[in-house]
């Protein structure tokens, strides 16, 4: 963008305020998208015609990079009201990319429209969306509204994640959320109640929450969360493992799902070194082993795809709870 110093110091400044650049004009619209061409910006969403500068945009987790699209679309509709899995995302509660594709407002009557491209609409009473609150600059609906839409309106592994989010970082107590769940205007309150009841509250990131919520959905034991373990020949280590379970026959069970990141982050490498990492993983590993009678090995395609998750913990005498 050498050839326009203006455009270049408002990307700039709109990155500063962690914003994307859009078209206030007709003119500078066309100028957007001549500079989309030649691949010196990139267009942030398919359904809203905001930029970015390439490389400010590579550098940008996904998540910030939907937020910060959230950001820009309340500044240029000061009026709209952010809901469902949008709000959630505001309030840090929801890290999945899957849910970041649409955008989700809160409409009246008056006000509403039917979906289109990523937009969902969602009604709202006038007297719900006057206690919004205000998150990083945009308006959204509350935490406990925020949390019921999202608890009754996804998939029960989906809610959980939402719901375990809430509780990992202490922004709400279950029964708080609970509460909210009875009260709220909505349908499918018995759905939302099931996933804050049957939430473990001891996950550590979205995909435990995920993958517990899949095993109790199908019917198996639900297992404990991060269960202590004891090294039988150095008291001095303790490993925490993903799932476990004591079955009455007297089996310990473990399931570990897989954590890639911690190889790729170069943050969570042992001694900065990914030799010395990997090597730390497969001791342990082992040294569980030497404890579990089973440890089963999961990843979160197991869990989205279910039937090989199934296969597994059946393989590995996870019991089920009795029907009826």
């Amino acid at each position: 963008m050498r050839t326009n110093r203006v455009l270049t110091d408002r990307c700039i400044e709109t990155e500063r305020q962690r914003l994307y650049v859009w078209g206030r004009t007709a003119a500078e619209r066309k100028m957007l998208r001549r500079r989309e061409q030649a691949g010196e910006l990139i267009r942030v969403h398919n359904s809203w015609p905001c930029y970015a500068r390439a490389d400010s945009w590579n550098m940008l987790n996904p998540v910030e990079q939907y937020r910060r699209l959230v950001r820009t679309l309340a500044l240029q509709h000061p009026s709209w009201l952010f809901g469902d899995m949008t709000a959630a995302a505001m309030y840090g509660i929801n890290d999945s990319l899957r849910h970041m594709n649409a955008v989700h407002i809160m409409t009246n009557r008056s006000q509403h429209s039917h979906n289109w491209g990523s937009v969902r609409y969602h009604l709202l009473t006038d007297a719900e969306r006057s206690q919004c609150a205000v998150v990083d600059g945009v308006r959204v609906t509350s935490l406990g509204r925020t949390v019921f839409d999202c608890a009754r309106r996804l998939d029960f592994p989906d809610g959980m994640c939402v719901v375990e989010s809430v509780l990992r970082n202490r922004l709400m107590s279950r029964s708080g959320m609970r509460e909210h769940c009875q009260t709220l205007s909505g349908k499918f309150r018995a759905k939302a109640l099931r996933v804050v009841d049957q939430a473990p509250g001891g996950t550590e990131n979205g995909g435990e929450a995920y993958t517990y919520a899949v095993i109790v959905d199908e019917g198996f034991m639900a297992p404990h969360v991060q269960e202590v373990i004891i090294d039988q020949h150095d008291l001095s280590r303790s490993y925490r493992v993903d799932f476990s379970w004591h079955t009455s026959h007297g089996r310990f069970i473990v399931a570990e799902l897989d954590g890639r990141v911690k190889y790729r982050d170069p943050s969570m490498l042992k001694n900065g070194s990914l030799e010395e990492t990997i090597i730390s993983e497969k001791e342990r590993e082992e040294n569980i082993r030497l404890q579990a009678d089973e440890v089963v090995r999961l990843s979160f395609g197991d869990a989205y795809h279910r039937q090989r998750l199934i296969w597994k913990l059946e393989k590995a005498g996870v019991p089920r709870v009795p029907r009826g």
